[in-house]
């Protein structure tokens, strides 16, 4: 017999529990915690090579081996590296079965972290370097059976029918300034950024801002973005995939391979202009982003995999 399980919110959210962006209690968010638990999700993990993506401390076990003969490719080779934000949006999931049936994901609106389908995975925790709130999330909440399916898929951020909307009247999680784009309306549908914490480079960063761009219109209602930068993440694991006992994995030192903070900060905030024309093609690629034209590219993504829980 099929196990499905069904989300049923319990009486833990009938608590007022505030935005994502800083009024929340930290009693409020440990019942939240608890509330949650124990529902069906897919989960989300975040790490930076061999080490977990984690605020208050050095992050190291990422880089290459440095000689004179070695190019360096990703973060900032072997230096320490202190975590400053890490946050994404996740949507339009879907999940495959051994049939080829394509079963659309239920994500409901939580109040919190998920709305419109659209959830917001926080893996910064306001310690050290990181700025933003104590309240993490690493979960979709979702109804899903316990078995073993052939894909997994979903798209890295907001969709274009809630990428416009005023985050200022938005609903949680869509209300969270540091994630918004004023002078397009739209979101940051990605946002990592770390930096060196080697005394020979100190303050030398990584910002990546992933968005839609060339963005035009008088309002809400008439926006439309010539590049819409949004990747539909599609992972087909060996032997298939249980969110039960699997989940998916970001990678940041995946996601900046090919920049080199040694010598000097790296940014990519999407819009064409700066430092964007030299910085932003290479990581794109390696989430699977044309960047010329906004479109999924033709190399797969490498920063997203499933390892088990």
């Amino acid at each position: 017999m099929k196990s499905l399980y069904t989300i049923t919110f319990t009486t833990f959210f009938a608590i007022s529990i505030s935005n994502c962006d800083g009024s929340s209690s930290n009693q409020n968010l440990a019942l939240l915690a608890l509330a949650t638990q124990a529902q069906p999700s897919i989960q989300f993990s975040a790490v930076v090579g061999d080490s977990k993506a984690t605020c208050g401390g050095d992050i190291s076990g990422h880089g290459d081996s440095i000689s004179s003969s070695v190019t360096i490719q990703h973060v900032a080779g072997v230096m320490p590296i202190g975590l400053k934000d890490l946050r994404f949006y996740v949507s339009e999931f879907e999940l495959v079965d051994q049939n080829d049936n394509v079963v659309t994901v239920s994500v409901p609106d939580t109040g919190v972290w998920q709305y419109g389908g659209v959830t917001l995975l926080d893996f910064e925790n306001n310690k050290g370097s990181c700025s933003g709130t104590s309240a993490t999330n690493d979960s979709v909440l979702a109804s899903v059976e316990n078995k073993t399916y052939k894909t997994i898929r979903f798209t890295l951020g907001v969709p274009e029918s809630l990428n416009h909307i005023d985050y200022n009247n938005a609903p949680s999680p869509l209300n969270v300034s540091g994630l918004a784009w004023g002078w397009l309306m739209g979101y940051r549908f990605f946002v990592g950024e770390f930096l060196s914490n080697d005394a020979a480079t100190l303050g030398n960063a990584a910002v990546l801002h992933i968005g839609s761009s060339g963005c035009t219109g008088s309002g809400p209602a008439d926006y439309a973005c010539s590049k819409a930068n949004r990747p539909r993440i599609e992972l087909n694991p060996v032997g298939g995939f249980n969110p039960f006992t699997q989940k998916i994995q970001f990678d940041l030192k995946k996601a900046v391979t090919g920049w080199d903070i040694s010598t000097g900060s790296k940014s990519c905030h999407s819009m064409g202009m700066g430092g964007d024309a030299t910085d932003c093609p290479t990581v794109f690629t390696n989430f699977g982003i044309d960047y010329s034209t906004g479109d999924q590219g033709s190399t797969e993504q490498t920063v997203f995999g499933v390892v088990s829980k």
